[in-house]
């Protein structure tokens, strides 16, 4: 397995061909070689911005995507688990008014069946004996 270079390399490597063959027999010197060389530093910046900058913006896009989608998936959550919440309060509120309603049955209920068993008792109380 071959290693891969690093940063500076793949730079270098794109450079220096082109840079071979567009500085082989010119002049850098006076006025023609400052143009000449102003030209190069320019393609030179082109290059690095092509090999370095355009993959790191690509990247820096696809981040900021990635925190804006999770961000999103979290702002859901948090309003889901409002809700939820929101809705087990209300449900445990209904819960406890039913169960004093059954309490208050409960009680009107066993109200009733003492109100029967004094009325039972009371006719069995005027009954002759015997």
């Amino acid at each position: 397995m071959t290693k891969q270079p690093g940063l500076p390399q793949r730079i270098a490597d794109a450079i220096r061909p082109a840079m071979l063959d567009g500085l082989q027999d010119a002049t850098l010197h006076g006025a023609a070689g400052r143009q000449r060389i102003n030209e190069w530093a320019d393609w030179i910046a082109g290059t690095v911005a092509f090999q370095v900058a355009g993959p790191i913006a690509a990247e820096r896009d696809a981040f900021a995507d990635r925190v804006d989608t999770l961000s999103d998936v979290a702002k859901r959550h948090k309003d889901a688990y409002r809700d939820a919440a929101a809705q087990a309060q209300r449900l445990e509120a209904r819960v406890a008014e039913l169960e004093r309603e059954l309490a208050g049955l409960r009680a009107g209920s066993a109200d009733d069946t003492g109100d029967a068993q004094d009325a039972h008792a009371g006719a069995a109380s005027e009954q002759p004996h015997g």
